[in-house]
């Protein structure tokens, strides 16, 4: 997953955000999964640049009065 920037999020529509949301939760479930089968991370931050995305559209979700 490339990074979003917070100027891309704010031009996409709510329900591409919504999509993406879903999106990166499956995404950080299953490094979570692969931290702990193997207790050490492939690339941490990947994993804490995720968490900041799903962050930032959750922010913006709820300014724009959209449940998320």
């Amino acid at each position: 997953m490339a990074i979003i920037r917070l100027s891309e999020l704010k031009q996409m529509s709510d329900e591409a955000m919504q999509a993406k949301l879903a999106e990166l939760e499956t995404e950080i479930g299953r490094e979570k999964g692969l931290i702990k089968s193997t207790s050490k991370p492939a690339n941490s931050g990947k994993c804490r640049e995720m968490k900041k995305v799903r962050a930032r559209i959750k922010t913006l979700l709820g300014q724009r009065g959209v449940k998320a």
